[in-house]
Formats: C-alpha cells, sequence, structure tokens
C-alpha cells in the first residue's frame, strides 16, 4: 500500500489566556473628604479586556458608585471606617479576574483654633465710636465661642452696643479720652482656645479744651428744634454775646431724664476758655438765675477735665473731680463756701493737726467757762441778821441800842428791854452782842424789877 503524501494535517489552536485585573494600591483618607475615584484601566489581557465590574464588599453604608461597569468609577458618601472594593474583568472568551482594594476613612484631627483682633486704632473726639473685628484660623468660626474682655486699666467709659462682646464684631460708642485695651478670647467645642488683643487710643477734642457741657432736666425726645434754638439764644443773651457766636457741637441723652447741650463761644478775642465760660455759667445758672432757661439746669462742666487740682493730684475724665496724691485731701472750705472747684490744697498731716487743734480750744474754752461760773456762784453773800425782841428795856438801852447816824431800824420801834441776834450762819464773826453786855443788862433788869417789886422766878 502506497502512503498518500496528501493527507491534510491537523490545525494547533492558539492558547488563549485569562485576564489580569489591577486597581492599584489601597487609600486613606481624611475627613472632610468624602469621595474616592477607583481606576481599573491598568488591567489586562493577551487579546483584551471586554468587561468591567465594580462591586462594594464591605464598608459603612450610605456610599454610592458611579461607573460601576467602567474602567474608572468614582465613589461619592463615604463615612468614617473602612470599605473593600472589588473589580471583576473579562475577555472575549468569558475569561475572569478579581482585585480587591481596601480605602480607609478616618476622622479628621482639626487644629486648636489662632484668635485675630483688628489690632491698634485711634480716634480723635468727637469721634467716639467704633468696630473691632475678631477672627479665627485653623478652626471652624461656627464652632467657636467669642469673648471680648476690657482690660482692667482701660477707662470704664463707653458703651458696648447689641452685645457684640460675645460676638465676632465688637460694637464700641461714647468712648472718652484715653487709651483702651480689649482681648479677644477663642474656644472651641474641645475646650481648646486662643487669645488676641486690640488697642484703641482715643485722643482729645483739639477745640475741646473751649467747650462747655450743661445737663438740663428734660429727656431727648422731648426736645424739638424750635426749643433748642430758644435755649441758644438764652444762653447768649446770659453771656452778652451774639447768636451766632454760640457753637453748638452736638446735643445728645445723657441719660432718660436729662440731656447734655455741648457747645463753644467764640469771643471778640478768640474763644472764650472753657473753664472760665463753665464757672460764669456756673454762677449763673445755678446760684442766681436758676429758672433763666427754658429747662432746669443740673450740672454745668467743661468737656475735658481741666482742673489743675493744685498740682497735687489729677483730674478724673468722667467724674471731673481731682483725685489727690496721697497724705493731700480736699480743701472744704472753697469747696462748700468758696468757688466749688474740686482741689487738692491740704495736706491729711495739717489738716488732723488743725482739727485737733481746734478740738482743744473749743475744750479749752468750754471749761474756763465752767469755772469761771461756779467761782461766782461760791462768793459770800450779804448775810441776814434775825434780831429776839426782849422786853423791860429802860431808855438807856434804848439809846444804846439804837443805830449810829439818826438811821431807823424797824426793831427800834418796839417797846423791849433788849435786843438779841441770831444769826443764820453759825460763826463766832456773826455774833453781834459779847458775853458781858447781855450779862449787865439782865442785872439791870433785875434790879430795877426789885424795885418794882418784881422777882425772878
Amino acid at each position: 500500500m502506497t502512503e498518500n503524501k496528501n493527507t491534510p494535517i491537523a490545525e494547533v489552536k492558539e492558547s488563549n489566556g485569562a485576564p489580569v485585573a489591577v486597581v492599584g494600591p489601597n487609600r486613606q483618607l481624611t475627613l472632610p473628604v468624602t469621595s474616592v475615584t477607583l481606576d481599573g484601566s491598568s488591567s489586562t489581557d493577551d487579546h483584551a479586556v471586554t468587561s468591567y465590574h465594580w462591586d462594594t464588599i464591605r464598608g459603612p453604608p450610605g456610599s454610592r458608585t458611579e461607573g460601576v461597569d467602567k474602567p474608572v468609577a468614582i465613589v461619592t458618601g463615604l463615612r468614617a471606617g473602612r470599605y473593600t472594593f472589588s473589580l471583576t474583568v473579562s475577555d472575549q472568551e468569558g475569561l475572569t479576574d478579581s482585585a480587591f482594594l481596601t480605602v480607609r476613612v478616618q476622622e479628621a484631627r482639626s487644629l486648636p483654633p489662632v484668635a485675630h483682633a483688628s489690632g491698634s486704632h485711634t480716634l480723635t473726639l468727637p469721634n467716639n465710636s467704633l468696630v473691632l473685628r475678631g477672627s479665627v484660623t485653623d478652626g471652624d468660626p461656627a464652632e467657636v465661642h467669642f469673648l471680648w474682655v476690657r482690660d482692667s486699666q482701660s477707662p470704664a467709659a463707653g458703651d458696648v452696643l447689641y452685645g457684640s462682646e460675645q460676638q465676632a464684631f465688637l460694637y464700641l460708642a461714647n468712648l472718652v479720652e484715653g487709651t483702651y485695651v480689649f482681648q479677644l478670647h477663642v474656644t472651641d467645642t474641645q475646650g481648646r482656645s486662643s487669645t488676641a488683643t486690640a488697642t484703641v487710643e482715643v485722643r482729645p477734642d483739639p477745640g475741646g479744651r473751649e467747650e462747655v457741657e450743661v445737663e438740663m432736666l428734660v429727656a431727648l425726645a422731648q426736645v424739638s428744634v424750635s426749643q433748642k434754638d430758644t435755649v441758644l439764644r438764652q444762653l447768649a443773651a446770659l453771656l452778652h454775646v451774639l447768636d451766632n457766636d454760640i457753637h453748638l457741637r452736638c446735643l445728645w441723652g445723657h441719660s432718660d431724664l436729662s440731656t447734655v447741650l455741648r457747645f463753644s463761644v467764640q469771643g471778640p478775642e478768640g474763644p472764650v476758655p472753657g473753664p472760665k465760660l463753665a464757672s460764669v455759667l456756673r454762677g449763673q445758672l445755678l446760684r442766681e438765675k436758676t429758672d433763666y432757661l427754658l429747662f432746669r439746669v443740673l450740672r454745668v462742666d467743661t468737656v475735658m477735665c481741666l482742673l489743675r487740682c493744685s498740682g497735687h493730684g489729677t483730674c478724673d475724665p468722667i467724674t471731673k473731680e481731682c483725685v489727690c496724691d496721697p497724705f493731700w485731701t480736699e480743701n472744704l472750705i472753697r469747696r462748700f463756701f468758696g468757688d466749688g472747684e474740686s482741689n487738692c490744697e491740704w495736706r491729711v498731716l495739717y489738716f488732723i493737726l488743725s482739727f485737733f487743734m481746734v478740738i482743744v480750744f473749743i475744750v479749752t474754752v468750754t471749761w474756763a467757762c465752767v469755772y469761771c461760773c461756779k467761782r461766782r456762784s461760791r462768793t459770800k453773800v450779804r448775810k441776814k441778821t434775825k434780831y429776839t425782841i426782849l422786853d423791860n428795856m429802860d431808855e438807856q438801852e434804848k439809846m444804846e441800842l439804837r443805830p449810829k447816824y439818826n438811821i431807823k431800824h424797824r426793831s427800834t420801834e418796839h417797846n423791849s428791854s433788849l435786843m438779841m441776834s441770831e444769826s443764820e450762819l453759825d460763826s463766832d464773826q456773826d455774833t453781834i452782842f459779847s458775853r458781858d453786855r447781855p450779862v449787865r443788862s439782865r442785872n439791870r433788869t433785875n434790879a430795877q424789877a426789885a424795885r418794882n417789886g418784881n422777882t425772878f422766878g
């Protein structure tokens, strides 16, 4: 049998390899990042990858995957936790391969807040209002508590408006001359805090030394334009100046019941000094012509505190009174009986010594008066003498008892033989008759009685 050389050879099929899925390294996210991109486009096959499919194997609920059948998918809505995703790829022969990817999502590590204030500011009166701005960095302003605190060495004047001391912006009004220091404290929900400082320097008004304030007993809401003009005309007439020589600076309410009129006066030789103008108005409106103005005047002061305090103190810009240095005090006589200006003229030591000397003088004078009155009451008074009338007195004895120089005494008018003296004061010097004379008188009386035939029992 002969071999047929034209016999067909069997075809050998080419081998087909499985695809390889590639998803990249694991990921780690930190909130507030809540999305991640899954990229499987690096997957390979010996011919071609025909299909892709993404699955969420494990993780907190709520996430959403867009493009699950595409090489690149986007997952949103992630929460803190651990997620596992799988990618399955297949080729045209139906061979498949899978790969897994882990994504860790952790809470944000928030930084402590850092406070920022608006720095330094300068105001010049009469501008007396300001807004201080505060802010924070490295923190959520919505979760931070703001608190503005005034430094203890700052002036006490000045109002905080709208309760803004607990807000990011601090609204200030009615500031006076001085330097204010405000500290901004910010605190987050975890108790972490930060501090910043803002400074406000309020400078005096260049023309404030000539201005005065007149406080009147009337609410600002009750003062009309015509009433204000009437008061200005009355002041001009009182100061003997023209109406246009009074420069009104402002009219503002000091309280619910009082209104302050601030003005200056231009004289022939220039502006009238504030202390002189205040002294004149104080004497006229508070002492002499109390009902001169349309409204009752409560107070007259200079806008700026210009008291010299006798060189031994400082003038308080709020109360407009002197604050004396140590060992100095106010001259009360000048304050209450003089010009009424606050001062620091008396030394405390001299005042105490003077007061002590006045007390000693009063005590000495009182003791001297009492002593003189008592001594006067002890002087010798005129003594009265009582006499006892004795009967059977002869003519010779009557003659002896008659007072000299023919002075009549009512005791001699009686028909008595002898008169004996009894003094009110029992002393030997007050005895009128001696021992011998009454004896002779009794003997003579007995002899006369014997002649008459009378005898004594």
